[in-house]
């Protein structure tokens, strides 16, 4: 509206000025004078264009209006219980602070209720100054962005060198000489940039988005930066139904440990943390306020190239992957938006489909079915500690990060079967620092394997922990054990030590 606004005032300033600046005795010439007739003429076009901008700006008028009326109400500012915002360091605190927990048992206080490893985690931290400068806009008005993401720098240092360094799934054969094998990497290829979309209302459903990216190229075996799509995707939900379509986490086996690398334990259990082209209907059942069924199912891309090249020897078989899974939340529903959960959950979930390799003639062209079974759980038991985990079998997953990330034996072009799991204990200490500790294991059927190079177990013990100091500066710490057997090649084991660093935006 000031657009046209602007423009309006422009006009009727040159009309006026036009009509100054004629002579006095330009009103004594002739009805056919030249002159005369080019200035009526000029007046006659600026009044079309007057016209035309009163009645656009009317049109923006009626639009706007109609905006306002669907944005949804917005209430005051939350403040965390307990925080004086008008004090710009948290250097002191509301009066209810003094009686306030700030979780598991550590009393805020005012001394406390701002200060690192206490609440200081929860304490609003001063805003950035404003600066006058365009901001983003969206071609299509009814869209909404949201930009975030973190800055990270990880520094990793291993005993046994594992695969990848900077990205450890599994452990390298051990050297037949005794060789040292310590490594040190240090690289910031976590680092990520999100954007949320929000759209407008279709029919009872409400659009919307997300598109995430990482410094990370389109092999994360290899050791080098790019730019790595993990999450692009569109969407239309409610509380009972969501269509999805895009790029997207994989339904079979959803849950991740909690752990610093970029490989979250796939290749030792975490099977399903995978992300792959993909079209989704998911459907919310409420039976009471406290319970929750949701059932998915999608149709997704069978092969995948984001972990290991050797995928590539075979390809999809011309049908889409299919994936779908039940589950139960019990308990209040807690938190907001995608981070909302329910205090107990379980899931039970599957995957079916196949691929083809077709190796030089005279052999022949080998199909094999994929498929896999998996269970997955979370209990948060207190509000400072819980447990999660997930099991799984089935074959040829190694796209799916299970079978340590072995799909096909080279030997026989057959699938690899395998199974495994991961088991995750965490406790807060205060609300700014907790702890996760747990195990992970793949364990491929022996003969299944390549016989010269292939992987028959790979375990991983971890333990963390990590403090958020601020509501955007986080440090973690990370202890590591590994054990990788092979089927011929020697085995290894060793220690592993992850240092992090995040700024979140």
């Amino acid at each position: 509206m000031s657009g046209a606004t602007s423009k309006t005032s422009v006009v009727v300033t040159f009309f006026c000025a036009a009509i100054c600046s004629v002579p006095c005795h330009a009103q004594t010439t002739t009805p056919g004078d030249t002159p005369r007739a080019d200035l009526l003429l000029k007046i006659d076009q600026m009044q079309r264009e007057l016209t035309y901008l009163r009645q656009r700006d009317a049109e923006r008028q009626v639009w706007e209006s109609s905006v306002v009326e669907r944005l949804p109400e917005v209430g005051p500012p939350v403040t965390p219980t307990g925080y004086n915002l008008e004090s710009p360091n948290c250097e002191s605190c509301t009066p209810e602070c003094a009686s306030t927990s700030c979780g598991c048992g550590n009393s805020c206080g005012c001394g406390n209720c701002c200060s690192p490893g206490f609440c200081g985690c929860l304490c609003p931290p001063k805003e950035a100054p404003c600066i006058d400068c365009p901001r983003v806009s969206t071609l299509n008005p009814y869209f909404n962005i949201h930009f975030f993401g973190a800055l990270k720098l990880d520094m990793l240092f291993n005993g046994p060198r594992p695969i990848s360094p900077g990205t450890p799934y599994f452990l390298s054969p051990d050297s037949l000489t005794g060789l040292s094998q310590n490594t040190f990497d240090i690289h910031a290829r976590q680092t990520n940039l999100n954007a949320a979309f929000t759209g407008p209302a279709v029919g009872c459903f409400q659009s919307g988005g997300l598109a995430t990216f990482v410094l990370y190229n389109d092999n994360v075996i290899a050791d080098k930066y790019g730019v790595l799509p993990m999450q692009a995707w569109g969407d239309l939900k409610n509380e009972d139904w969501r269509f999805a379509a895009g790029l997207q986490f994989d339904v079979f086996n959803p849950g991740t440990p909690t752990v610093l690398p970029f490989s979250a334990l796939s290749a030792s259990g975490n099977s399903g943390d995978a992300f792959r082209g993909q079209v989704r209907l998911e459907r919310f059942l409420h039976p009471s306020a406290d319970t929750q069924w949701t059932i998915q199912t999608a149709l997704s891309e069978p092969i995948p190239s984001t972990i290991d090249p050797d995928f590539r020897i075979s390809e999809d078989n011309g049908w889409p992957n299919v994936e779908g899974r039940v589950a139960l939340g019990l308990g209040p529903l807690e938190g907001a938006g995608a981070a909302a959960a329910r205090p107990i959950e379980v899931g039970v979930s599957g995957v079916i489909g196949q691929i083809r390799t077709t190796p030089l003639p005279p052999d022949p062209r080998v199909v094999t079915d994929v498929w896999g079974l998996g269970a997955d759980a979370k209990w948060k038991i207190t509000d400072c500690f819980g447990l999660r985990g997930e099991l799984y079998t089935g074959q040829t997953l190694g796209t799916y990060n299970g079978g340590i990330l072995q799909t096909i034996s080279d030997d026989t072009l057959l699938g690899v079967r395998s199974s495994g799991g991961w088991l995750e204990t965490y406790f807060y200490w205060t609300p700014c620092l907790h702890s996760h500790l747990g195990y992970g294991i793949d364990d491929p059927i022996d003969r299944d394997v390549t016989v010269a190079t292939g992987r028959v177990r790979n375990e991983t013990y971890f333990g963390n922990v990590i403090w958020d100091i601020t509501t955007t500066f986080r440090i973690g710490f990370e202890l590591t054990w590994r054990e990788t057997a092979y089927q011929t090649l020697p085995d290894n084991d060793g220690a592993g030590f992850h240092t992090q660093f995040q700024w979140a935006f």
